[in-house]
């Protein structure tokens, strides 16, 4: 269960997403990282933080949209403000349904005006031809797109003659 973009420049929000295991996930909202490799609220890297904090694009998204970006901070680190949200998509949902797990990271990229680059970015014959490169998801639910597998090889065919 995905909700309707907002088009405030913030992707995804709170969702659910079914597991193999028949459970669900809830979320994540949609929250900056200090660490590309960061699971946790609380995981930091000095180097990613830099590269956040000096990065004018990201500026830009976040005044441009003050009022959501703090609403998706407070949800992220508030429990009653996430369950509040997600039971605007399931209103059945309660508290001890629910419990703490891991965050995702998902790499979003941004022009120079702070806006979202709503599609995939392909880079062909990178690394002396040796690789195709696919950015920016803009969604996690893309990224199993049976549509992007074919245009991906499509595009390899084409850039590794096969």
């Amino acid at each position: 269960i995905y909700p309707v973009p907002s088009n405030a420049g913030i992707p995804v929000g709170i969702h659910f997403t079914p597991t193999m295991r028949d459970q669900m996930i809830i979320g994540p909202g949609a929250c900056l990282a200090f660490d590309r490799e960061g699971y946790k609220f609380s995981d930091f890297n000095f180097y990613d933080f830099m590269d956040s904090v000096t990065n004018t694009s990201l500026w830009k998204l976040v005044f441009s949209n003050f009022k959501t970006s703090m609403r998706e901070l407070y949800k992220d680190l508030n429990a009653t403000a996430f369950l509040t949200e997600a039971k605007k998509l399931v209103p059945s949902l309660e508290f001890n349904q629910t419990q703490r797990s891991f965050a995702g990271v998902m790499a979003q990229v941004l022009d120079s005006n702070g806006k979202n680059a709503n599609d995939f970015i392909f880079e062909s014959n990178t690394l002396e031809g040796t690789t195709l490169h696919v950015r920016n998801a803009p969604t996690p639910a893309c990224t199993a797109s049976l549509k992007l597998a074919e245009e991906i090889v499509d595009k390899a065919v084409k850039d590794f003659s096969w």
